[in-house]
């Protein structure tokens, strides 16, 4: 071990640049999985925040909500109706915008506690969305196909479905909605308690990851931080094992003097150790104050579990790559190493 630290003293602008590099290698990965948490986040945000356990889709729908139509006399026994739409609305200055609108009854027990004080026609929109539009309570806007005008009265936090705002309304709302593009239906029933029910149905989660795009979305980005991982134990395993077989004379001098394989061994992964650990600690560190730095409307999230689980893979496989230059040593000859031996 002291072997292996005094080399890192005598030797450490050598291995500064190559931690400048695995810094890098994992400060990517770290973003990237913060970008990739941020948007599985915001891809399903309203669902994540409701306090639900359970819920009953039609079983044709696959998991979505915008694809479920369920009759009211369906509805389970200590349940809770959800209508879920997607309308194209259309602001006062002329601009159409997609938004999710999410239904819920005015004694919801589940969503907004805004939703008791709206009369009919009167919503509530995603905070985030208001900031970014200029959207403000008191304006209103018309369904580009009703032609029905809603006005807005309140906000509600981390409201997105499908990466689209989420306009909150009444159930009353909701069906004088539909009577007016001739449809009668709700699209779930959620419970804070398993369902009873024939109909289909779904975890929180399963909902969430069967939210548009989401799959695909996130095994995209698996693919990414798979990739940097791969790419950052190889580059370390390159280092050390180029940085061994230029040492190879002098690890000859020390095996011919008695000191053993298993010692040189035990100093080659320690470097590797401490190095792929420093460079994680700062890397960890620039992710966490980058998340602190970036807006709100930035789809990054920093989680913890995440980070660490990552850091934990990279310096696991860093440790591995690290053990291939110790075959080469086990079979060093000492004679070998310094020049041989004729005759």
């Amino acid at each position: 071990m002291k072997m292996g630290w005094r080399e890192l003293i005598r030797m450490r602008q050598r291995f500064f640049l190559m931690a400048i590099v695995t810094t890098l290698i994992v400060l990517l990965i770290l973003m990237i999985s913060g970008l990739a948490d941020g948007l599985a986040y915001d891809n399903g945000a309203v669902v994540r925040n409701l306090p639900i356990e359970q819920v009953a889709l039609s079983k044709d729908a696959e998991g979505q909500l915008t694809r479920s139509f369920l009759e009211r006399t369906d509805q389970p026994a200590a349940t809770e109706a959800l209508g879920v739409q997607n309308m194209v609305l259309e602001k006062q200055n002329g601009t159409k915008e997609d938004v999710t609108v999410f239904a819920s009854p005015g004694d919801t027990r589940y969503g907004p506690r805004q939703l008791a004080k709206l009369k009919d026609g009167q919503v509530l929109v995603d905070t985030q969305y208001a900031k970014q539009n200029g959207t403000k309570v008191g304006d209103s806007f018309t369904d580009f196909r009703t032609k029905q005008t809603f006005e807005i009265v309140g906000t509600v936090t981390d409201g997105r479905y499908s990466h689209a705002p989420v306009v909150w309304m009444t159930l009353s709302t909701w069906d004088d909605w539909q009577q007016k593009m001739g449809t009668d239906y709700v699209s779930a029933f959620i419970s804070g308690k398993p369902i009873k029910t024939t109909l289909a149905t779904y975890t929180k989660q399963q909902i969430v990851e069967q939210v548009p795009g989401y799959a695909a979305e996130q095994n995209s980005f698996q693919m990414m931080r798979v990739a940097l991982i791969v790419i950052g134990s190889l580059i370390l395993t390159a280092f050390f094992y180029i940085l061994t077989m230029q040492k190879m004379k002098q690890l000859g001098i020390l095996k011919a003097i008695g000191i053993r394989t298993r010692t040189i061994g035990q100093g080659l992964v320690l470097q590797v150790f401490l190095l792929t650990v420093v460079s994680f600690s700062v890397s960890l560190l620039l992710t966490w104050t980058v998340g602190q730095l970036l807006p709100d409307d930035l789809p990054f999230r920093f989680e913890w579990t995440t980070s660490l689980l990552y850091g934990g893979l990279i310096i696991v496989t860093a440790l591995l790559g690290g053990l291939i230059p110790l075959r080469a040593l086990k079979k060093l000859e000492p004679a070998d190493a310094m020049g041989g031996m004729t005759g």
